[in-house]
């Protein structure tokens, strides 16, 4: 479960990149966050380890994920099962 500056973070850098074609830079996710530089790198680097972005550095970071991930979907991947039972088409 991502904290609620992680997600906040994610959003803004997805949002703002499909608008503005590029990501944004350390000041403006200040801005926009209301957070000081230290809380943004050590947000962008759970991000980081979550495999939710890549990239070193701000300008080249790609996007992996734009949403949290829900944790019985990942649970369930986890285990092999599917919803509904029985394989893909149904049948076990």
């Amino acid at each position: 479960m991502l904290a609620d500056l992680d997600r906040k973070v994610l959003r803004i850098l997805f949002n703002f990149s499909r608008s503005n074609g590029r990501m944004p830079d350390l000041k403006e996710l200040e801005r926009k966050t209301g957070k000081a530089a230290p809380e943004l790198a050590d947000a962008l680097d759970r991000l980081r380890k979550g495999v939710y972005i890549m990239g070193r550095r701000l300008s080249e970071v790609v996007i992996i994920e734009s949403e949290e991930r829900k944790p019985e979907k990942k649970a369930a991947l986890a285990s092999g099962s599917t919803t509904g039972g029985g394989g893909i088409y149904g049948q076990n």
